[in-house]
């Protein structure tokens, strides 16, 4: 019998290499790094041990203001009437015991002063309402009282009379008395914060 020289083929199994399959660097490569997982494990378990918290209590010392008791009132004074036998009858002149003096009377409110004779830096300059114009009213006058301001502007007016009334004169007077001025400041020698009283007069154009 003829010896027939073997030869592989490429559908043999390979011939395995290493340990169980894995080339020995891989091997180490795999040991170390499980090494090193282990070691950073026990190294965490050895610092996260429970460890007792100790807690330090401090005793806080309160204060505490003492009062002393008020001191109770006095004996009332049992006072003995006198027998009516033993009283004995005032026939002197009666005595006027005088008083305390009354207080002064409070000094009367400062009135303001009155300008009578504005001087106008713009005058009032009114609309002619349109209820007079409606009921053919042709004229108006409206007498007007107001404060003046440091400004030389006015407020705080009030209507002292209107002629006629309800046609609208006095709701446009008080309009047109926002816009204007008065000039200079101390008129009369009044200064600012006196009352000037004056006339707006409408006419129908």
């Amino acid at each position: 019998m003829t010896d027939v020289a073997y030869h592989r083929s490429r559908y043999d199994v390979p011939k395995t290499k290493g340990f169980m399959g894995v080339s020995y660097p891989v091997l180490i490569v795999c040991l170390l790094v499980v090494t090193i997982l282990f070691a950073l494990l026990i190294f965490f378990l050895q610092q996260s041990k429970f460890k007792l918290k100790e807690f330090n209590y401090v005793d806080e010392s309160v204060e505490v203001e003492l009062v002393e008791p008020v001191p109770p009132p006095p004996p009332p004074v049992n006072i003995t009437p006198t027998p009516k036998e033993e009283r004995v009858e005032y026939t002197a002149p009666p005595v006027n015991i005088p008083g305390p003096p009354p207080p002064p009377a409070p000094p009367p409110p400062a009135r303001p002063s009155v300008i009578s004779n504005p001087q106008w830096a713009s005058r009032p300059s009114p609309s002619f309402p349109d209820r007079a114009a409606e009921r053919g009213i042709e004229q108006g006058r409206v007498v007007l009282s107001c404060t003046v301001q440091p400004n030389g502007r006015v407020n705080d007016c009030t209507i002292v009379s209107e002629e006629p009334a309800g046609a609208g004169f006095g709701r446009e007077a008080l309009s047109a008395a926002r816009r204007a001025t008065l000039s200079p400041r101390t008129v009369d020698g009044a200064a600012t914060g006196a009352r000037v009283t004056f006339p707006v007069t409408f006419r129908l154009q």
